[in-house]
């Protein structure tokens, strides 16, 4: 992994574990309750442990914190605990990479109330991570401008992702490399189709589980002036040429063989896998993420808008 990758996952974690271990809500007009408390209290300490592990190992885990969270969530409504609980949730999206649904979380808290400052902070900080994990560089600009009042720290921990970070609405870097089987592949040979960039690896499990609609996806548009391109973030060639001939994968794969130290992989600013990019016909990026339901539908508009246009 990069090394800003690295730093970005120990600053994480620990702002999470820092947090876990620290709880300090406070919401004008919410009362604490104490069988809720020893509830949160061990779903806390479970997410500690969880926060150490890697992602692709834990998604079970996390989903089952998720569980555990709404559960009390719904069982003590109005409490400090079901807030901060709700906090639990938000960032516990952020780490599986459901951004939108953190972003939510969050924004709901925001909107209610007075909050102490440690607590404000802590909603801040995990929003900002979340917006620029789906390119929404200048409104995580704002976020980390306030958080920065609050928890300097913090702040000035994002550092560079706000400065040459990938974001919605900006042209596509272009990648001018060879597939595994040695041809040519760019952005730009496909100006005028949709591309999608795929990042991925056969060593991510999480991957391997969401294969089946990337390809469903594929098959639904290839034919409509789609392309797919795969950046595969594997350690060895052959554990991607046997997956592609198993499965027989039909659109060019990148062999990156460096993880996060690639190149493509650094000028697209990758940290998590499988994520998917969608560039439009004139080349800017419309899509960062990993939902499948998304992608098609920015692929739809995206067609939709060009119909009647020249045939590719």
């Amino acid at each position: 992994m990069k090394k800003r990758g690295v730093l970005a996952s120990v600053i994480i974690v620990s702002f999470l574990l820092f947090w876990i271990e620290y709880p300090n809500t406070s919401i004008s007009g919410m009362r604490p309750d104490a069988d809720a408390g020893l509830e949160l209290d061990t779903i806390r300490s479970n997410l500690g442990n969880i926060a150490k592990m890697k992602v692709e190992d834990a998604r079970g885990y996390y989903e089952k914190a998720l569980r555990d969270l709404n559960a009390l969530i719904e069982e003590y409504p109005g409490t400090e605990e079901a807030q901060e609980a709700l906090f639990y949730v938000g960032a516990t999206h952020n780490e599986i990479g459901n951004f939108e649904k953190a972003i939510e979380c969050f924004d709901t808290i925001l909107k209610q109330g007075e909050i102490t400052d440690n607590f404000k902070a802590r909603l801040l900080y995990f929003k900002a991570k979340a917006l620029l994990e789906i390119g929404e560089v200048e409104e995580a600009k704002e976020v980390v401008t306030e958080l920065k009042v609050i928890e300097p720290r913090a702040a000035n921990s994002f550092g560079r992702e706000l400065s040459g970070r990938v974001r919605l609405g900006m042209e596509a870097p272009d990648i001018n490399v060879l597939d595994y089987e040695g041809k040519p592949v760019s952005v730009s040979q496909y100006r005028g189709k949709v591309v999608v960039l795929d990042f991925w690896a056969t060593w991510s499990d999480h991957c391997l589980q969401e294969y089946p609609k990337v390809k469903n996806l594929h098959r639904m548009y290839k034919d409509q002036g789609v392309q797919f391109i795969g950046i595969s973030l594997d350690d060895n060639i052959e554990d991607l040429k046997s997956f592609v001939g198993t499965q027989q994968v039909e659109w060019p794969q990148v062999f990156e063989g460096m993880r996060w130290k690639g190149k493509v992989s650094k000028l697209f600013s990758i940290e998590k896998i499988p994520v998917m990019f969608v560039i439009d016909q004139e080349g800017k990026i419309r899509f960062i993420g990993g939902d499948k339901t998304k992608v098609s539908k920015v692929i739809e508009q995206l067609l939709s808008k060009h119909e009647g246009s020249p045939s590719y």
